[in-house]
């Protein structure tokens, strides 16, 4: 039976090359009782654009000894109308082969299932792999662009040992990318990184791609970072930009996010859910979530919820570092996402879900594959001029409230400054003032400099810091202190280890008594201490948090 497979393949690369003469083939359809392998050489000699895999729930697979590998631009993708998502995976008789997919000129798959695990399948250590190797039959094009949509990368894990590394995209030494967009895919059991691109310190490069896209994409049961992605060792160079948006993080390590040395990285309306420690030899990754660096780079409209620490934790768990910079930290929620059933990997969300409209212009958190309800919360967006905060009762989750709800919100001046109004879908100085959400509402809370003469008004005769009220609190309460002299003050959060928290603020304060508002509706029950110091002046008191 074999043999008249072959005997037939090979009549067919006949046929199609006597046909080449006349015109050349830009598509073929694939069924899955061909081996794999002969469909991709056939492309690489015949210069085939196209790949349709034509066998609803097909596995495609050789048992030759060689990674699949595209000489010449190719798209590989699910022929439309199956019923099932065809799988593509790789069983040589060796057990020697590293990879399912060597990536060497531009290529998309889109529609199929990459299964590094499959039960015809040794185990595989990569998914896909792009660019040299030793004795490779064809050079990786520089520039090349790659482009995974609608997929599902999963399983992993070299030889399918769960303790061994498993990745879905790596680029090897050397690989300079164009355009790398990953969009609606999912990738789930890796036994390391998801997606790493982190060889650029290993060699010469002003950048490592064009851009990066990574968007509507989920996550779970990676072992290490979903993305791992390092700019070139030259700061000063113009780096590709890198956009993460609209991701759904489930069940998979600590630190979910790691871009090193690359300008203008934006993330973005992501959820990092239920989270575990990593394997044992990266604990070192376990003690915060997210880091980017270089200036442009931003993160924003992110919720954590369940998130598992390695024995240190950083006090800042989403960092931008060295001149980067955090657009909006109000934006970093810690809710419940409230999805279907998790633990089957249903992450759909439920209709009142707080991730709903709780991103980015009001667009939904995570991968909106999942956002298939219709909501039955609306936003209340909050706009701040000047310097002040504003509290909500009932408490706000993300963005939102439940539709129809009224809400009073209040305005808090920050030290030195003073509420004026209220503008946008709220007017007048009433304060506080109620409003129902009973659409997508738009609020901006105005606060000026204070025209009150602090000084004058508040002579204390001695350095104090007053005990908050009220305390116990939730999830607001007020600091006061008075200062005797003006100067450079902090005033600091730390939980009962010593860890820092937060810091309210550090800056220059004038002589008199000021109160300060802490918001610790993202901070956990328990214990902690505020500390206020100006100058040699050093005091500490325990407030209590009670949700």
């Amino acid at each position: 039976m074999k043999f008249k497979k072959l005997l037939i393949f090979i009549f067919l690369t006949l046929s199609l090359s006597a046909v080449s003469s006349f015109a050349q083939i830009k598509s073929i359809d694939v069924t899955s009782d061909f081996d794999f392998q002969q469909a991709i050489n056939f492309a690489n000699q015949q210069r085939v654009d196209t790949i349709q895999l034509a066998t609803s729930g097909g596995v495609y697979t050789t048992k030759d000894t060689l990674y699949y590998y595209n000489k010449n631009k190719l798209i590989i993708k699910a022929k439309k109308g199956l019923a099932a998502m065809p799988i593509i995976t790789h069983s040589d008789d060796s057990a020697d082969v590293l990879e399912i997919f060597r990536v060497k000129n531009d290529l998309t798959i889109e529609g199929v299932i990459i299964d590094g695990g499959h039960e015809r399948s040794h185990g595989m250590k990569y998914a896909l792999r792009a660019g040299d190797g030793d004795g490779d039959p064809v050079a990786f094009k520089n520039g090349t662009n790659i482009t995974l949509r609608n997929c599902i990368i999963r399983n992993v894990y070299e030889d399918k040992d769960i303790n061994l590394a498993g990745h879905g995209l790596y680029f090897l030494k050397g690989a300079v990318a164009g355009v790398v967009k990953i969009e609606n895919c999912t990738f789930e059991n890796m036994g390391d990184e998801a997606i790493r691109m982190s060889e650029t310190e290993k060699f010469e490069t002003t950048k490592l791609v064009d851009s990066l896209i990574v968007r509507n994409c989920t996550f779970t049961n990676i072992d290490a970072e979903c993305i791992r992605f390092y700019g070139d060792l030259d700061t000063s160079n113009v780096d590709g930009k890198v956009i993460v948006e609209n991701l759904t993080i489930n069940n998979s390590a600590t630190r979910v996010l790691y871009f090193k040395n690359n300008k203008n990285t934006e993330i973005k309306n992501i959820i990092i859910s239920n989270g575990r420690l990593p394997g044992a030899d990266r604990m070192d990754r376990a003690s915060y979530l997210i880091e980017s660096q270089l200036p442009g780079t931003f993160i924003t409209n992110v919720d954590t919820f369940n998130i598992v620490y390695g024995p240190v934790r950083d006090a800042v768990v989403l960092r931008t570092t060295k001149k980067a910079r955090t657009l909006d930290p109000n934006t970093i929620f810690n809710f419940d996402p409230l999805y279907a059933d998790a633990a089957n990997k249903n992450f759909t969300l439920a209709a009142n879900s707080p991730a709903f409209y709780s991103g980015v212009g009001n667009k939904h958190l995570g991968d909106l594959r999942w956002a298939t309800n219709t909501p039955t919360v609306l936003p209340l967006n909050v706009k701040i001029e000047g310097s002040g905060q504003v509290t909500f009762d009932p408490e706000r989750k993300g963005l939102i409230f439940p539709s129809g709800t009224a809400v009073t919100v209040t305005a808090v001046p920050d030290p030195t400054y003073e509420f004026t109004g209220w503008g946008g879908d709220l007017s007048g100085t009433a304060n506080p003032a109620q409003i129902t959400v009973d659409g997508i509402k738009n609020i901006t809370a105005v606060f000026t400099l204070s025209t009150t003469d602090v000084e004058n008004n508040l002579n204390p005769v001695e350095y104090s810091l007053n005990q908050n009220y009220p305390n116990p609190f939730n999830p607001s309460t007020a600091i006061t202190f008075s200062l005797k002299k003006s100067g450079f003050a902090t005033l600091k959060v730390y939980d009962v280890i010593g860890r820092e928290i937060n810091t309210l603020f550090s800056k220059e304060i004038n002589a008199g008594t000021h109160t300060y508002f802490l918001d610790a509706s993202k901070m956990s029950s328990g214990v902690y201490y505020y500390q206020l110091t100006s100058g040699s002046f050093v005091a500490t008191k325990k407030m209590m948090l009670l949700k």
